[in-house]
């Protein structure tokens, strides 16, 4: 097996409300994963695991299975941005849950490995660019650090796919672009809502579906580009 890097970058929303905390777990689902592996200069493989199912703890767990075994089946290091304060840490709150609910009791065994190597970019890029680091912030945003090291995010335009502008007033969205908090807020709980109703036929869940599966996908690629940035900044000190 080719030692390479994985990445990571989950994507959620709060069906009960809006978050009191950004560490309470209770306070958030996870609706999909963005998932990469990448050995040496090459493409990315780029993967995304979306919820199969209602918000009960047997479809957090089956996600939960999914994105563990998935990079079980491949090898490296897990690259996050900001992972340690998010993406690792309810991870690792949803894997005890599922553990104490009965359905997947070495969750949390399986979840500690994965995460045994972790490398949070975000720490990284606070040392690398704290020019770019917000007051009252410990890091960059993620587009701060791109913009940094020149390198490209793409951008989810709605415009893109088929969605009826008045679905999206419903949804209380009325930007041009993607943006993370339209799927916290809206676009996630709204795809769980399509799954639970069974309507993967339609048009409107098919293109919500597209649209979610390739905003999760897009900050995959830069993670291994500011990944190679900052360690090429550092090698420079």
């Amino acid at each position: 097996m080719n030692e390479g890097r994985l990445a990571l970058d989950i994507e959620t929303a709060s069906p009960n409300g809006t978050p009191s905390d950004f560490r309470n777990t209770a306070d958030f689902e996870l609706v999909a994963v963005g998932l990469g592996f990448c050995v040496g200069d090459g493409d990315p493989e780029v993967e995304v695991v979306l919820r199969d199912g209602d918000w009960s703890v047997e479809h957090t767990a089956g996600l939960l299975r999914e994105v563990v075994e998935w990079c079980e089946a491949r090898s490296g290091p897990v690259i996050t941005y900001n992972g340690e304060y998010f993406d690792e840490h309810h991870l690792r709150a949803w894997a005890e849950q599922v553990a104490d609910e009965g359905v997947w009791s070495d969750a949390p065994d399986r979840v500690d490995s994965l995460f045994a190597d972790h490398i949070d970019l975000g720490t990284l890029a606070a040392e690398a660019y704290p020019h770019a680091v917000r007051q009252n912030r410990d890091i960059p945003a993620l587009w701060k650090a791109c913009k940094e090291a020149g390198i490209d995010q793409p951008t989810v335009w709605y415009d893109d796919y088929e969605l009826d502008s008045n679905y999206l007033d419903r949804l209380g969205i009325d930007e041009k672009h993607v943006k993370g908090a339209h799927v916290g807020e809206a676009l996630g709980e709204a795809y769980v809502d399509g799954v639970v109703a069974g309507i993967d036929h339609t048009q409107t869940h098919t293109e919500l579906t597209r649209l979610l599966a390739e905003y999760a996908a897009g900050d995959i690629a830069p993670l291994f580009s500011l990944h190679d940035a900052l360690r090429q900044a550092d090698a420079q000190v």
